[in-house]
């Protein structure tokens, strides 16, 4: 049975009548008999049956007709997709992104977008940098977002605006009172901090390095949202990405780090594949959102 012939298959146990099926369609009903007939002998099995002037399904027909539903309703899904798809209007932009872009910089950059994509859903999932490329990499997203760089083949990369590393720390601390933190001055106190295998805390260690103090670390976390929560929490004080400063949690504040360390957004899609057209709109509207929001 071809798609035709279930489509015409469903609209008759729909309608439970050829006349009807055929108004529902919009086709002659010597049509529909004709698909009807071809149907019963390409599965081998009769489909319906006239009884007294009724036209009834057999019991095949009957069990046939859940995954007929099912299909019939992908297919009418997918056409409207290949719609959206051809006009650029509603349709679906999948992200896989880090969790500071994810809590700071998506839901503006989101609002941006659907301004003028307003039909256009949105997916947006939080995953360790590595894991969003693999996002990518499987096809289950259309963009990764992270301020990693993430060396995998396959990916396309393009470096974003990003933000500078900024020492947080709870309101009155003296830290605060500086115009700008440096190595020297974290050091007396608890630090909440990246762990040395990851890419901010190898930065992170070679600033100290140079600066000729080594970075102790009084608790390890691996994303910025985490460690603010903890110095809120009285552990201490911490170094994260410039993010944080948007994440709106009260009794903390915050200071530049020096030497200035930048963390360019990496954007991720895949190699040799042109970008959707709807993530491609979205990723100029995240382009746009990290220039006015700096870092």
């Amino acid at each position: 049975m071809n798609g035709r012939q279930l489509e015409i298959f469903h609209a008759v146990m729909r309608m439970r009548s050829v006349t009807g099926a055929a108004g529902f369609l919009g086709i002659s009903q010597p049509a529909v008999s004709k698909a009807l007939r071809l149907a019963e002998r390409q599965a081998g099995f009769r489909l319906f049956r006239t009884v007294k002037g009724r036209l009834l399904p057999t019991p095949e027909a009957e069990r046939l007709l859940p995954d007929a539903e099912r299909i019939v309703g992908d297919l009418a899904a997918f056409a409207r997709l290949t719609g959206e798809v051809r006009t650029g209007g509603a349709g679906l932009v999948r992200i896989a992104a880090s969790s500071s872009l994810s809590t700071s910089v998506i839901p503006g950059a989101v609002a941006r977008f659907r301004q003028s994509h307003p039909l256009v859903r949105i997916s947006s999932h939080l995953l360790p940098a590595r894991d969003a490329a693999g996002a990518v990499l499987a096809g289950q997203a259309d963009l990764g977002l992270c301020l990693s760089p993430v060396p995998i083949p396959g990916l396309a990369v393009r470096s974003l605006r990003g933000p500078r590393m900024i020492v947080i720390a709870p309101l009155g601390h003296a830290l605060l009172r500086r115009r700008v933190v440096r190595p020297a001055d974290v050091a007396p106190y608890p630090l909440v901090s990246f762990g040395p295998e990851t890419h901010f805390g190898q930065i992170l260690d070679q600033t100290f390095a140079d600066a000729g103090l080594k970075r102790e670390l009084t608790m390890q976390v691996t994303m910025s949202v985490s460690a603010a929560c903890h110095v809120r929490a009285g552990a201490g004080v911490a170094i994260v990405d410039g993010f944080a400063r948007r994440l709106g949690l009260e009794g903390l504040g915050w200071r530049p780090f020096e030497p200035a360390i930048t963390l360019p957004v990496t954007m991720m899609t895949l190699e040799n594949r042109a970008v959707p057209q709807l993530a491609g709109a979205f990723a100029q509207a995240l382009a746009t959102e990290l220039e006015e929001i700096g870092g």
